[in-house]
């Protein structure tokens, strides 16, 4: 399985354990859209927004496989740059990553 492909599958994995997708309340928005980096080059910008989500003191301090994928095995295998931080209503994550 490829980088992005386990960080999508984990992900969703994820928001229907504990998160936006747990309950009838919770929220979740994926966005993407075309950015460009601070020399012009063309970048693609992936957003995955959690709301409405009740969050454990517990799942907010640690972390899990799902974020070492993005942070680490994401950033080194698409070149990308990678945000995720726990709200106070859910994840958020910005993926950012060249586009040939």
């Amino acid at each position: 399985m490829t980088p992005a492909a386990g960080t999508g599958w984990r992900s969703t994995t994820n928001a229907v354990k504990s998160g936006a997708l747990e309950s009838d309340t919770g929220r979740l928005l994926v966005t993407w859209e075309r950015a460009q980096d601070e020399n012009g080059g063309k970048r693609l910008a992936l957003s995955w927004t959690e709301s409405g989500v009740a969050v454990r003191p517990k799942t907010v301090t640690r972390r899990g496989y799902g974020r070492e994928l993005i942070e680490q095995a994401i950033a080194y295998a698409l070149q990308a740059r990678t945000e995720c931080a726990p709200g106070t209503d859910g994840v958020r994550c910005r993926i950012e990553m060249p586009l040939a």
